[in-house]
């Protein structure tokens, strides 16, 4: 009976020791504060968006480029979205990072989503790029108008200003003694609003 009563003792105190990590663990990566910083090598059907702010400024040869991928119902839109970490200096933990589910919503409906699945480390104090990549077939959301497609990419780029509510929604997953913990409540980044640098 001893030894079974020091058993379950040892039990218990390992499942309290795990839970408080896994708390602390949780704590600290919910202490991290995500935020949009920039999005980077945007283009549309393999054109490069940089320097475009209107259908107008590309060149015939992208024109007829753009054409082609519509009439192949292929125009994908192809841009990393850059998100800003910062754990900051009064947490005393690293918080960890082992995936992040995202999620690329336009008003509200989502138009694509992925994950993450490089771990990431976030020290106290030490602000971290998080680059999520996107890619988005255009034509199976917005039309087939080239003029049309090539301004929707320019919002979606953060190169032009829009009605458009674009939003990206992040989960992220903790790793902890006692396994892996989704984030509780999912993180909503509004891009449309924000000035990308």
């Amino acid at each position: 009976m001893r030894t079974l009563a020091l058993t379950l003792v040892a039990v218990t105190i390992a499942a309290m020791t795990t839970g408080c990590a896994a708390t602390r663990e949780l704590a600290a990566m919910r202490q991290v504060a995500f935020s949009y910083d920039r999005i980077s090598g945007a283009a549309i059907a393999g054109v490069s968006l940089s320097g475009i702010n209107s259908y107008d400024d590309i060149r015939p040869a992208d024109v007829a480029r753009l054409g082609i991928a519509i009439a192949l119902k292929d125009v994908p839109l192809d841009l990393t979205v850059h998100l800003a970490a910062l754990n900051p200096k009064t947490n005393d933990v690293t918080a960890r990072m082992t995936a992040l589910d995202w999620s690329y919503l336009v008003d509200g409906g989502e138009v694509v989503s992925g994950r993450l699945t490089e771990p990431q480390a976030f020290p106290p104090g030490e602000p971290r790029d998080v680059p999520l990549v996107v890619t988005v077939n255009l034509v199976r959301f917005f039309g087939s108008d080239g003029r049309s497609l090539l301004e929707t990419a320019l919002v979606l780029a953060g190169q032009r200003t829009s009605t458009k509510k674009v939003t990206m929604r992040l989960t992220p997953y903790i790793e902890t003694r006692g396994g892996t913990i989704r984030y509780p409540v999912p993180i909503d980044l509004d891009l449309s609003s924000a000035q990308p640098r």
